[in-house]
């Protein structure tokens, strides 16, 4: 998904002059080609989110539509004062990009861990949300925050598919099983596992989650159970947003969500291995679907 990034945002800075990009010392092996090329748009601050947005701010002030790409943790956790006092109350046209979110950076730990990003973002008025999980939907919510002359945050992990199209449209009767950002695969291996056990679950990618589109919920999940799944805490993701839809609504769905456990990670190992042991087994998953579906 990082190169389908790069492309787009070089060819969005190739049709508009106003773009600028910052990287908080983020641009080996990524950002050559648009420095190379825009030399003149791109900035380097080193490890500095904080200043780094403050600087974003100014530039977008000046009319720019500015590009901020770092770690997931750091671009929103870091620096969340600034995000919410320079980027969100003044509604400024910033993109913060988060790389690496979910448990991407695995053997570094907890401090690179970004599982609550998702939750405090969509606290932020202004601001949407975008989890893409696939190449495909990195550049679709590349174009769709371009559109958007205010402040983003898009955010995708190291898990994910290659292709969207290796994923055909799945519709089921027994269930829906939503989806945000790189977990798309598991989802799906999922969806096809069940199947084999005559369970046929409808399966859907959710890379928009705040505001949250309410109309297209209520036309996919029509009366059916409704699962999700997200690699992030349980706890103010996908799944939340969900439940409060079903709330909201007046809707009587029972919702069932899967995503990383409301506690900290205390070892580091494989994304696999992460995310196995904090909620996120396939085996696991399946079993609690199977006993939902014949309550």
């Amino acid at each position: 998904m990082k190169q389908a990034f790069i492309d787009t945002l070089e060819k969005l800075m190739e049709e508009n002059k106003n773009i600028v990009t910052i990287t908080a010392d983020m641009g080996y092996s990524v950002f050559e080609s648009i420095q190379k090329k825009f030399p003149k748009r791109f900035f380097n601050t080193g490890i500095t989110e904080q200043s780094s947005t403050s600087v974003a701010a100014g530039l977008a002030l000046m009319g720019h539509e500015v590009y901020f790409y770092a770690q997931a943790p750091f671009i929103t956790m870091r620096n969340f004062e600034q995000v919410r006092l320079d980027l969100a109350y003044n509604n400024l046209n910033v993109k913060l990009i988060g790389t690496n979110a979910g448990v991407s950076l695995n053997q570094l730990g907890v401090s690179h861990f970004a599982v609550e990003d998702v939750a405090i973002m969509r606290l932020l008025p202004n601001f949407t949300v975008f989890t893409p999980g696939s190449p495909q939907e990195m550049k679709w919510c590349m174009q769709k925050a371009h559109a958007i002359k205010g402040p983003t945050y898009l955010r995708f992990t190291k898990s994910g598919i290659e292709d969207i199209k290796s994923i055909p449209v799945t519709d089921g009767t027994d269930g829906v099983l939503l989806v945000s950002g790189g977990l798309l695969k598991i989802g799906f291996e999922l969806v096809c596992e069940l199947k084999k056990k005559n369970l046929h679950l409808s399966l859907y990618s959710v890379p928009v989650v705040s505001p949250f589109n309410t109309k297209q919920f209520m036309e996919h999940v029509k009366n059916l159970p409704i699962f999700t799944l997200e690699e992030h805490s349980i706890i103010g993701g996908l799944g939340t947003i969900v439940s409060e839809a079903v709330i909201d609504l007046r809707m009587h769905n029972p919702v069932t969500k899967f995503g990383l456990e409301h506690k900290f990670i205390h070892v580091t190992g494989s994304i696999e291995y992460l995310l196995r042991t904090n909620g996120i087994d396939s085996k696991k998953i399946q079993t609690t679907i199977i006993k939902q579906l014949k309550k």
